[in-house]
C-alpha cells in the first residue's frame, strides 16, 4: 500500500531565529527546541519515513510560521521559507511535496506569493494557520488569496493556529484549574481546532466557495469538528443564508479532510460516512505527533474496502495536490 501523509511539518533555522526575535505570538509548541532536528533536517525525515513505511509527505510550515510575523517581516520571511522548502524538496523529489507559507495579513502579497510558489517553485498549494491577527478569512480584505487559489485551481490547507489572548481569557481561563490546563484546553486539546472549524464555517457561509468553485480546502483533525455537525448546520443554513445551496453542498464539494495523527476508529467512520473516501487523506502531523508504525498499521487494519483504503492512503492526496 502506497502511503502519502499530508499534514507534516518543517522549519528552518532562519525562520526560528526570526520568529523568536520578532513574533508577538507565543511559541506554538513547548517542545519546539527538542523537535528542531526533525523539523529542519530533511534526511531525518526520510529516515523516519523509511522506518515506518511512509512513501511521501506533503510538508508545510504550520508551527511557528512566518505568517504570524509583523507585516514588515512576514512577506520576506514567507518567501524565504518557500525558497528553502523548494530547495530541500529538490534533494528528495519523490519523497516530499510542499505547501507555501503565505503572509496572509497582506493579502495582495499573499496572493502573489501563492502564484509564485505554485508556478515557479512547484508547490502544491498554500497553508494558512489559524485566524489572521484575530481576523477570519471571510473578511473581504482576504479575497485576493481565494481569487489566486481559484485561478490556480490549487489547495489551501487551513491549519489551526494560536488563538488570541482575548479568546483564551473568555473561553478557557478559569479560577478552578491551573493556567497550564487552560493553555492546553485553548490549544491542542480543543481551542485551536474549534477556531479552525469556525474559520471554515465562516468561509462557506460568507459565500466564498459559491464565488470560487475551483479551489480546494484541506482540513485536518478529521475536519476540525465540522463533519459531525453537517446535518445540524444544513438545518439552519437555509434560513440564515442566501446561498443557492446548503452548507454541506460546498463542504462536500471542495473540502478534503485528514486525521492529523488522530487515529481513532469512530471518527474515521463518521468522516467516511459524511465525506466518502474520495474526500479523505492520511496525515500524521510529524514531528509534533510521532505515531511510528501506527501511521501505516491503523489504516491497513481499518474497516474499509480495498478501494477505500487505497483512496485514503494515497489516491485522494494525489488528486488534491496534483502529485
Amino acid at each position: 500500500m502506497k502511503l502519502i501523509t499530508v499534514e507534516e511539518q518543517y522549519d528552518t533555522d532562519a525562520n526560528i531565529a526570526q520568529f523568536n526575535k520578532y513574533s508577538e505570538v507565543k511559541n506554538n509548541n513547548p517542545f519546539q527546541d527538542k523537535l528542531k532536528p526533525d523539523l529542519v533536517d530533511f534526511s531525518r525525515k526520510v529516515a523516519y519515513m523509511d522506518q515506518h513505511g511512509i512513501d511521501m509527505q506533503v510538508i508545510s510550515d504550520a508551527g511557528n510560521s512566518a505568517q504570524v510575523l509583523p507585516d514588515a517581516y512576514a512577506v520576506d520571511g514567507s518567501h524565504a521559507q518557500n525558497e528553502t522548502l523548494a530547495e530541500n524538496i529538490s534533494q528528495y523529489p519523490t519523497r516530499f511535496a510542499g505547501l507555501a507559507t503565505l503572509p496572509a495579513n497582506t493579502p495582495d502579497k499573499a496572493a502573489e506569493e501563492l502564484e509564485y510558489a505554485v508556478t515557479k517553485l512547484g508547490m502544491k498549494g498554500g497553508i494558512i494557520s489559524g485566524s489572521i491577527n484575530g481576523q477570519f478569512l471571510d473578511d473581504p480584505k482576504f479575497d485576493p488569496i481565494f481569487a489566486a487559489a481559484d485561478k490556480l485551481g490549487t489547495t489551501l490547507y487551513l491549519h489551526p493556529g494560536v488563538i488570541t489572548n482575548e479568546q483564551r481569557a473568555m473561553l478557557y481561563d478559569s479560577k478552578a484549574y491551573p493556567a497550564a490546563t487552560s493553555s492546553m484546553m485553548a490549544g491542542a486539546m480543543w481551542g485551536w481546532h474549534m477556531e479552525a472549524g469556525i474559520q471554515l464555517m465562516r468561509i462557506i457561509t460568507a459565500g466564498i466557495m459559491d464565488k470560487y468553485s475551483h479551489f480546494k480546502i484541506a482540513s485536518g483533525h478529521w475536519g476540525e469538528f465540522v463533519p459531525m455537525f453537517l446535518e445540524r448546520i444544513d438545518g439552519f443554513s437555509g434560513i440564515v443564508t442566501k446561498l443557492p445551496h446548503k452548507f454541506s453542498y460546498y463542504y462536500k464539494r471542495q473540502v478534503y479532510i485528514s486525521p492529523s495523527g488522530m487515529f481513532t476508529a469512530p471518527q474515521m467512520q463518521l468522516a467516511l460516512t459524511e465525506m466518502g473516501a474520495d474526500h479523505i487523506m492520511w496525515s500524521e502531523d510529524f514531528p509534533y505527533v510521532k505515531s511510528g508504525d501506527t501511521v501505516r498499521d491503523f489504516l491497513a487494519q481499518a474497516d474499509l474496502s480495498e478501494a477505500q483504503r487505497e483512496a485514503i492512503a494515497h489516491g485522494t492526496a494525489e488528486k488534491v495536490f496534483d502529485l
